[in-house]
């Protein structure tokens, strides 16, 4: 399946949000979520029981998060790249990694050594 015309530009301008640090991804249940106005968007991935194919689903739900519409592509989609982008990146924020990697590297430029020495080493 490919992107439904009716969630292409959402799609669109999820992913270019969230590439910009602008969307507040969040861990949920079953993926990554978020809540916007009156509705949320939950993002998935997974590969196909039956065939081992990769796989990105996305659903629009209620704010109770109960889902009111859902699709997916699968790999052999022409839209899986830029779903799996999203989805990428969107977990990306929902974990912190930038803000990690931020506070890492400020971490290691403070430190003459990183890491611990191993008892065998002493």
């Amino acid at each position: 399946m490919t992107i439904p015309n009716d969630y292409k530009d959402i799609v669109t301008t999820l992913l270019e949000k969230t590439n910009n640090g602008r969307v507040h991804w969040k861990k949920g249940r079953f993926g990554i979520e978020v809540q916007v106005d009156k509705s949320g968007f939950k993002l998935w991935s997974g590969t196909d029981e039956h065939t081992d194919e990769a796989f990105v689903g996305f659903a629009l739900t209620d704010m109770k998060g109960a889902t009111m519409d859902s699709w997916y592509v699968d790999a052999s989609d022409s839209d899986f790249d830029s779903m799996n982008l999203l989805f990428a990146a969107a977990k990306r924020y929902a974990y912190g990694i930038p803000q990690r990697l931020t506070e890492l590297k400020e971490a290691m430029s403070n430190q003459e050594y990183l890491g611990s020495p191993e008892e065998d080493d002493l």
